[in-house]
């Protein structure tokens, strides 16, 4: 006997979910079975699912060769249980694309029954033109496929080690945006194809990881791991161009030797929702009661049980560092020093990835979403990022344009001639949200309760009439760590000269400074580290000899 388990749909704020219970009949005595199957409720196709368990509040055992993460099952379309005799509930989890389920049923003596479990998507995000990615996980590819596949991920990324050490694509995609926004021209007569398990893209990239910095060299494979250091690091990015990888990305944005790697002109992206920020509670800051030698705090990464010091170079003041202390102290510190960049005039793409099997995280719990005209292949995708066509979550679905045009675009003007803002937003929400703000150059320019924006239902009149960045973002109240959404920067450029700020620019010549005592410290790293920091002491002075803002 098929019963089938359709839940209602999930509405803006709240999200409604059914509970049924399919009681299977009894025959005589004996231990009963049942076989779960899981399927998408538009296209009908069977669908993989994370599942939880519970009987009478307890957790039931899991079943041999099934696999779980987190006290979560991976249910892959069909799931055979024969558990003890009793009530059981449970919750199948398809991430923030599809609804929650949550239902139960009954095990009674030599029951034998399939239940089905139909998950509709409570969102469309390939009819929007965007796609979600993950840019870390230390789960080797074939594995990683299936848990992607549980939670509908179009890309991943791997650090595990491949037997191929090559570069996957000797054909970067080029820094330049379009100002107009051609390239992302979208034909609306095309019907997006959705696939209720994703596009199943998967990359390898490796991962440089040293006591003071951390990136991640997309387009390259993963190499057995070494010991290495930051003159390592700074040397390989040095490599002739058709060498290069493809995209670099900056981790731990708050490391001694950040002010060097941005002045190698490789790093492409920021990853500001990463492994420090988990499902569970994200890593916790401790601000340094008096800062020595450069160093103003540290952030202690969760590894398994193991608790890791990554030191923080970047000079807070004293008067912000008490932001940082609580349990939303990390993302907040990312998010902030990633304005400083943006600030400084760099312009860098927001990314995300979750850590998955290095830490307590799951498949894509952050996320980078990237805009594309059709469904991307592997290139396309790391073009979009160097576009900075993509917004960041680990929560909110958040998808917005500035007079028709995606983020990353660069929109220009001339003084005498300011910039209205036509602002298109959606936005779908779980966990509670107060605000949605819009930031320009850091400052808040627009500030609306969720439900009074939506009850107004249009932004006030917007105009632009200076250089700059604009995000449009959102932050939950959840409290044991930072969950929120933001947009990359769209951008604005008068009379042809970009923003550089003497302000950020100046936070980033303290930052090199700590950083060279550091390095100075030790005569080896002194003289392995020295072009380097020659050289970034040189793109910062020209950085302030640019700077045309306080």
């Amino acid at each position: 006997m098929r019963k089938t388990i359709i839940p209602l749909d999930r509405i803006l704020i709240a999200l409604a979910i059914s509970l049924v219970h399919a009681v299977c009949p009894g025959f005589c005595a004996g231990q009963g079975a049942v076989e779960l199957e899981f399927t998408d409720k538009d296209s009908g196709d069977p669908v993989s699912a994370r599942l939880t368990f519970t009987k009478s509040g307890k957790k039931l055992v899991r079943p041999r060769k099934v696999l779980f993460s987190q006290e979560q099952w991976l249910a892959e379309k069909k799931l055979q249980l024969t558990p003890p005799n009793g009530e059981f509930e449970f919750s199948a989890q398809r991430g923030p694309e599809f609804n929650e389920i949550k239902g139960g049923f009954t095990i009674e003596p030599r029951a034998k029954d399939s239940v089905s479990i139909v998950i509709p998507r409570s969102i469309n995000m390939h009819a929007e033109h965007w796609y979600s990615g993950d840019h870390l996980s230390a789960l080797p590819a074939s594995d990683l496929l299936r848990w992607q596949a549980a939670d509908a991920v179009d890309l991943t990324v791997s650090t595990a080690e491949v037997k191929e050490s090559k570069v996957l694509n000797t054909n970067p995609p080029q820094k330049g945006r379009s100002s107009k926004g051609q390239d992302n021209a979208v034909d609306e007569s095309t019907k997006a194809e959705i696939n209720p398990n994703g596009l199943g893209l998967q990359t390898s990239s490796r991962s440089l990881e040293w006591e003071h910095g951390a990136i991640l060299l997309h387009g390259v494979k993963p190499a057995p791991a070494k010991s290495s250091d930051g003159a390592e690091a700074l040397e390989l990015l040095d490599q002739p161009k058709d060498q290069k990888p493809v995209v670099v990305e900056l981790l731990r944005p708050w490391s001694r030797d950040v002010p060097l790697l941005l002045a190698s002109d490789a790093i492409r992206s920021v990853q500001i929702l990463s492994s420090c920020n988990r499902l569970g509670g994200d890593d916790r800051m401790v601000v340094a009661p008096s800062p020595e030698k450069g160093v103003f705090g540290k952030v202690l990464l969760t590894l398994g049980k193991e608790k890791s010091p990554s030191q923080i170079f970047a000079p807070i003041e004293s008067i912000d560092s008490v932001r940082y202390k609580d349990a939303l102290g990390v993302g907040k510190l990312s998010e902030s020093i990633y304005w400083k960049m943006l600030e400084a005039g760099l312009q860098l793409t927001p990314t995300a990835g979750s850590g998955f099997a290095g830490n307590e995280t799951l498949v894509g719990y952050n996320r980078v979403y990237t805009y594309s005209a059709n469904p991307p292949d592997e290139a396309a995708w790391w073009q979009a990022v160097s576009n900075g066509h993509t917004f960041v979550t680990n929560g909110p679905m958040l998808r917005a344009n500035i007079n028709g045009l995606p983020p990353g675009s660069v929109q220009t003007s001339y003084r005498s001639q300011s910039i209205a803002l036509d602002i298109g937003v959606s936005l779908a929400v779980r966990d509670p949200v107060d605000y949605l703000d819009v930031v320009f150059n850091g400052d808040t320019i627009y500030s609306a309760k969720l439900e009074d924006h939506y009850k107004r239902g249009e932004f006030p009149p917007i105009e632009i009439d200076k250089s700059g960045w604009l995000v449009i973002r959102v932050v939950t109240e959840h409290t044991k760590g930072y969950r929120m959404a933001t947009t990359a920067p769209f951008y604005f450029v008068f009379d042809g000269k970009p923003r550089v700020s003497r302000e950020a620019v100046s936070f980033f010549q303290r930052w090199q400074k700590g950083a060279s005592e550091s390095i100075n410290s030790s005569p080896e790293a002194k003289i392995k580290y020295e072009p380097w920091v020659a050289r970034s002491s040189q793109f910062w002075e020209s950085k302030m000899a640019e700077s045309n803002a306080e």
